[in-house]
């Protein structure tokens, strides 16, 4: 006989891909996932995935019957949203996650902006990951929009480019290279130098250019995020580059920021669950990220001083002009 948990293990390992993935996600154990899987195999009489290599690649027969499992958890769904609204006197509800580099600076900026348009009570719940995780909760429907770095896999996910601003120098106060107006590669070869992590994909952009003009930089810490990096640079302990977003939550003063040439992009998708209409609430917020992205940007790096010369400017490009830092395909 087929059972929901069954129903739910296989529905999960459809998202997630791994048993590994669906059991952190259900917060079971990996065995206890595949068991389920055994037994719905067993009770439906369909091969719903075959091992290879290791993984599970689902059949033909898999694919067709998700199809309808997808369709009762997307009425469940619905069901869940409509309780939430109804515990929320009505108001409504709108769950957003983002990475860090948004989520302790421009995403509260953005709730800010929603909320202060709306006269009736709105209900929200944020939560700040990294991107991996962001899009793992985005995908198993538990948030409306995410904001995650594009290195994310974006299967079980609806994704659209959101923004791709450049990367910034950050120097500690009263750094020699702070007379600059815009720090090039050269210039920090051999400067102390904080790295984003191996894994991040902006790395292997940033790694690349110090390859092409053959500077080998004296990493001192590596780390996952670019708050992170505006930390160590606070405490003197080298330069970095970093997402300027992140800027809105580091106190002015504490660091210099100067564009960087060549220019290197910070790609940001944002996210949304699969098989539900961006509509609503999602949709005015998607909304009023796009209009506030580059304004929000503008007034960061104004603050830090990082457009202060006409060469910086240049060197940043037209922050005014949406097209360089936003595209929309699903506009």
């Amino acid at each position: 006989m087929v059972n929901f948990r069954q129903i739910e293990a296989f529905h999960a390992i459809m998202l997630m891909g791994t048993t590994t993935r669906a059991a952190e996600l259900l917060g079971v154990s990996q065995p206890a996932i595949s068991r389920l899987l055994k037994q719905l195999e067993h009770a439906t009489q369909l091969t719903l995935f075959k091992r290879s290599g290791g993984r599970l690649l689902p059949t033909q027969e898999g694919i067709l019957f998700h199809k309808e499992v997808d369709k009762s958890f997307l009425t469940l769904e619905r069901l869940k949203i409509a309780a939430d609204d109804i515990r929320n006197y009505g108001s409504g509800n709108l769950r957003i996650c983002g990475l860090p580099a948004l989520g302790f600076s421009f995403i509260p900026h953005l709730i800010s902006q929603f909320l202060g348009n709306r006269p009736s009570r709105i209900a929200i719940s944020m939560e700040t990951a990294n991107s991996e995780t962001v899009r793992d909760l985005v995908a198993a429907g538990q948030f409306d929009i995410g904001f995650a770095a594009e290195e994310i896999e974006t299967t079980g996910v609806v994704a659209e480019q959101f923004a791709m601003p450049p990367a910034v120098c950050v120097l500690p106060h009263g750094h020699k290279l702070a007379e600059k107006a815009v720090i090039e590669a050269a210039d920090i070869v051999s400067e102390p130098f904080i790295s984003l992590s191996r894994t991040d994909r902006a790395r292997r952009r940033i790694d690349a250019v110090f390859d092409h003009i053959g500077g080998e930089r004296q990493v001192v810490v590596e780390t996952h995020y670019a708050l992170s990096v505006c930390h160590f640079v606070q405490r003197g302990l080298g330069v970095g580059l970093v997402n300027p977003y992140c800027l809105d939550a580091v106190p002015v003063g504490s660091v210099v920021v100067r564009p960087f040439m060549p220019r290197i992009t910070f790609r940001t998708l944002m996210i949304f669950p699969p098989h539900r209409p961006v509509t609503g609430l999602v949709q005015d917020f998607r909304e009023i990220a796009r209009h506030n992205s580059t304004s929000f940007l503008l007034d960061v790096l104004n603050r830090f001083g990082a457009l202060a010369t006409p060469e910086a400017k240049r060197a940043l490009g037209t922050l005014q002009e949406p097209g360089p830092w936003i595209r929309n395909p699903m506009a």
